[in-house]
Parts: C-alpha cells; structure tokens; sequence
C-alpha cells in the first residue's frame, strides 16, 4: 500500500516542519556530511513541499523533484528554486546535471531505491542521503502505543549495509555513513495533535483498529507520564557517496 501524499499535503508542514529542527538537525547534517559548498547545484530528491529546498536555495542553486502535484504546489509558493514533477526511477536530468543530490527520508517510499540510485549515480557527482537505520530505532511511547509500526518499517527501511552496498554497486566510492542523535521538544497536546494528523506515514499501514486503539492509548498517557512537555529521541544516519 502507498501513501497517499495528496490527501497529506495541505497540512503536512504544520505537523512535520520546525524551523529550528530542520536547520540545526537536517540541514546541517546534510550540509556536513554532504559537504555541500555554497554554489554547488543541489538536486531535491522526493522533495515533498520543499521543506529542504528552500534552506538551500539560500545558498545553493535547487532543483525540487517530486511525483506528487498536490506536495510541488506548496513547494513552488516558498521561493523561486526549480520544481520538477517527475518520478525518481526515472530523472528527467542530462548526465552530470547536478554537484550533489540529497535524499532526505525518502528510500522507504520508493518501489526500487536501487534503481533510483543508479539515476542519481547517472545524473550527480555526489549524494547524501538521510535514513534511519531500523535495526537500532526505537520510538519509547510511541511503539508502545503502535505495536505493528516498527515490524512494518523494518519491511520498508533499506539497511544501512544495502544501501552502501547498492551506492558503490551504482559507482559511488568514498562511502562514509554518520549517525547523529536527534532531539526535540514538544508540549504533549502538539504530539497529540500530531499522532492524531498521522505525522508518521507508517500510520496509515497499520493493520484495521491499530491506529485508533494506539491514539486512544497516547491520549490516556501521554499527559499521566509525561506532564506537559514530551521529548522526542531518535537518532537518523546520513550516508555519502562520492562519484
């Protein structure tokens, strides 16, 4: 089953982007690990609603790609970068189009990454992806409340060995994997909220009547165990290739 990114598309920034989240955790891992110069063409891969292109449009000269119309159209209102609505097994880009192409929690979405990731070994010098790495994720409450989530992800999360694998299989060499750690805070009724608008995609996989109990349950003790303030941990690995 795939996710229906039309339907999540109006409100998918207000329950998955944070300002000071994506530029300390995801644009710097990207920008490090990545080391992406400023002037370096940047190809958005599954950019959704440009969350990430336009933090480096600031600097960089950006291509947003992404199948869904509905995600590209939010994307095209945040600033004046590129927007191509293309499928990535099959990237609309000359040879050597771009410097860098950065693939930002996007592998678990496609039919074959690895397919995907020779277009982008045709088409880009470099690439820096970020994952998590599920043989290590845990998600505390969260999986207590879903317990069906993690089994599902692990089916849809390449491992971290396959995608290095497939990278230099592709042509990529300098293959260097970074595991960072990942923190945020929230009041409990913004984590509610989001739980409830189905922030994670894996929600909407879940066998029939787990979603609903998982909700039920977070409702009753989110706010018995945590009070007002709810910490997110995780931890996301972002993996470079060189070509």
């Amino acid at each position: 089953m795939r996710v229906d990114y039309a339907r999540r598309a109006p409100d998918y920034d207000a329950i998955r982007a944070d300002d000071a989240t994506d530029r300390g955790f995801w644009l710097r891992g990207l920008v490090e690990v990545g080391k992406i110069q400023p002037g370096e063409r940047v190809l958005d891969l599954g950019a959704g609603t440009g969350r990430f292109a336009v933090l480096l449009h600031a600097s960089n000269p950006v291509v947003a790609l992404d199948s869904s119309r509905d995600m590209l159209t939010i994307a095209r209102g945040k600033a004046p970068f590129a927007c191509v609505r293309a499928d990535g097994h099959w990237l609309p880009l000359r040879a050597d189009a771009v410097d860098v192409t950065v693939i930002v929690m996007v592998l678990q979405h496609l039919e074959e990454y690895e397919r995907v990731l020779r277009e982008v070994a045709r088409v880009s010098h470099r690439v820096v992806i970020a994952t998590s790495d599920l043989s290590t994720r845990r998600i505390g409450i969260v999986e207590e409340a879903f317990p069906s989530l993690l089994e599902i992800d692990r089916i849809r999360f390449p491992r971290i060995e396959a995608i290095v694998s497939t990278l230099e299989g592709s042509g990529f060499r300098h293959i260097r994997t970074e595991e960072r750690p990942y923190t945020r805070m929230l009041t409990v009724s913004q984590q509610l909220d989001r739980v409830r608008r189905k922030y994670l995609s894996t929600f909407d996989l879940l066998p029939p009547g787990e979603y609903e109990t998982g909700v039920r349950f977070l409702e009753r003790e989110l706010p018995r165990r945590f009070g007002d303030r709810f910490e997110m941990k995780s931890r996301f690995t972002f993996v470079c290739g060189t070509r």
